[in-house]
């Protein structure tokens, strides 16, 4: 049994009421010490680290209002990084809770709050939603903070990341994220991938084609950089950069087509990519996640025009070029119903 099965397994122990349920942290100091993110809410105070079993100077306990992650280079996995890699934490834990009040906050009830603390609606992002990452569902909001670490390229490959909700009433632990089940099955992927490009007389598995992937030549030397004229309204990410000589990305071409005649836009798409985006002001902005370029076209903050770059390639492209090919075919349009011409009677 490893080390956060035994946790919970003791835990539960503990809830239905056995005393003599615990955790011997000395079987498992392979796998400590632990990293955790919770919320700030001070009825977490006295049960965690006691709810886990786990001893304080082996618990490295990260905190930040509904236990959110924003991104997989947020100031959050900056912490979540330097707590493994200057700590040494080796497992981690998003540990949500029930009765949580930022789900249970709506954005107008926000704007509401900070008016009464003399904060008016003008002085606040423009996206209350996405800038507090205010959530619907604890469970939800564990899942989406766990997918962002396993994802960041801060964290690294072999460290099991965990989803876990807390009980207030009882602290009994509920598992969300089984982080051990979810690095095996990377695992196996992976050596399955490997099998099989060891199967293609060693020249490796032939990569998907992909006609947006293709690369034709865009500017010239010394050629000016256009300004769009759709405006990017988003405060997209946790930092600007100016564009540079080595990063300049494109000028924009003409107009891409709508995405709503695409269906099914974005699922052709890694979802585990993340995407630099330039916005109007011709800087970059990112890195984002395809969830959040998603979100951001239907909004109408950005359209198929935009300029984006894969995090570890070096082109620009319109965001068209990466989901064109995948797009499915249009429904055919059904026949057209006939118009019933009905006799007029006869007057007398």
């Amino acid at each position: 049994m490893r080390l956060f099965e035994a946790i919970v397994e003791a835990n539960h122990r503990a809830t239905d009421g056995d005393a003599k349920a615990g955790l011997r942290p000395s079987e498992y100091e392979a796998a400590l010490p632990v990293v955790a993110l919770t919320c700030i809410d001070p009825r977490l105070n006295p049960l965690i680290p006691e709810v886990l079993g786990v001893p304080e100077e082996q618990f490295i306990w990260l905190r930040n209002a509904g236990n959110i992650i924003t991104g997989p280079l947020s100031s959050t996995m900056r912490s979540l990084a330097l707590a493994c890699a200057v700590k040494g934490g080796k497992e981690i834990a998003v540990i949500g809770h029930s009765d949580c009040l930022v789900c249970k906050t709506s954005a107008l009830q926000l704007t509401d709050r900070f008016a009464a603390l003399g904060v008016p609606r003008s002085k606040l992002p423009d996206n209350l939603q996405e800038y507090f990452g205010l959530f619907a569902s604890e469970r939800q909001n564990v899942m989406r903070a766990v997918d962002f670490i396993r994802q960041s390229a801060l964290i690294g490959p072999k460290a099991p990341v965990h989803g876990l909700l807390v009980d207030l009433q009882s602290g009994r632990l509920e598992w969300v994220v089984n982080g051990y089940q979810a690095l095996e099955t990377v695992t196996s992927a992976a050596a399955a991938r490997v099998a099989a490009e060891g199967s293609a007389g060693g020249l490796g598995a032939l990569p998907e084609f992909r006609i947006g992937d293709i690369k034709f030549p865009e500017t010239k030397i010394g050629e000016a950089v256009a300004t769009s004229s759709e405006p990017l309204k988003m405060q997209m990410t946790e930092r600007a950069e100016p564009v540079s000589a080595k990063e300049t990305p494109p000028p924009i071409e003409a107009a891409a087509e709508s995405w709503q005649s695409w269906p099914g836009l974005l699922r052709g798409i890694d979802p585990n990519a993340v995407f630099k985006i330039v916005g109007e002001d011709r800087k970059i902005y990112g890195p984002v996640t395809v969830r959040d370029i998603e979100a951001w076209l239907r909004e109408g903050r950005i359209d198929l025009k935009t300029l984006v770059q894969r995090v570890g390639y070096k082109d620009w492209k319109q965001l068209a070029a990466f989901v064109k090919a995948h797009v499915a075919e249009k429904l055919p349009t059904p026949p057209a119903i006939p118009t019933l011409k009905l006799k007029r009677e006869k007057r007398n």
